[in-house]
């Protein structure tokens, strides 16, 4: 009889253990599905934000084409609103006597920056300042704008805006002053200003 009473009582802990185990492998798979189903539906509510980016440079660029502007197959096909370039592409633009006469080239840093190290020539209007001045101070007759920052965070945004003000022809260079291997300008220590492999054409926008 106590052997009946063991066996019955040992059969009943592995069955409260079963469903125990049984009971939290639920609870697991139902907090699994709920995630599965936050995450899906973080997805279909940022999808009209997608559509809307993917669609808005297309409607910027009709726009332009509408007015008669030039647009580049290149930024339609790939939906982009600028170009980006490399250091070594733009310093080859700026050292050739035929293309570097008609490109305006951007500084978006700040002043202080501006004053330690630059490309020759470039125009400092720093990333807060463009929205005001960018009408009278950025000329859209250039063939090509270049806007350059310190590293690319700050040159992203102000070719994000110039493209949205009906600028058909920024370049972004990538990685910034840091990706530059051409000449650059600057203050010495003592204030005078130094220039280096001044063989540079920017042309002067001051």
């Amino acid at each position: 009889m106590d052997n009946l009473g063991f066996i019955a009582g040992s059969v009943g802990l592995c069955t409260a253990i079963a469903a125990l185990w049984s009971v939290r492998r639920l609870h697991r798979e139902l907090s699994r599905m709920k995630r599965e189903q936050y995450y899906l539906e973080q997805k279909v509510n940022a999808l009209p934000g997608k559509i809307e980016s993917a669609v808005e440079p297309l409607r910027i660029h009709a726009a332009q084409l509408a007015r008669g502007q030039h647009v580049s197959e290149t930024l339609i096909r790939n939906g982009q609103l600028y170009h980006e370039i490399s250091g070594s592409d733009a310093a080859q633009w700026l050292l050739e006597p035929s293309s570097s006469s008609n490109v305006f080239v951007l500084d978006v840093r700040t002043s202080a920056e501006y004053a330690k190290q630059r490309i020759p020539g470039a125009k400092l209007i720093p990333v807060e300042d463009l929205e005001i001045r960018y009408l009278t101070e950025v000329s859209p007759g250039f063939d090509k704008i270049l806007v350059y920052c310190a590293g690319g965070d700050r040159s992203r945004l102000a070719c994000d805006f110039l493209s949205r003000q009906n600028y058909s022809n920024i370049y972004l260079l990538k990685n910034g002053l840091q990706g530059w291997p051409g000449p650059v300008e600057g203050d010495s220590s003592n204030g005078a200003l130094i220039q280096i492999a001044s063989k540079s054409r920017v042309p002067s926008t001051s």
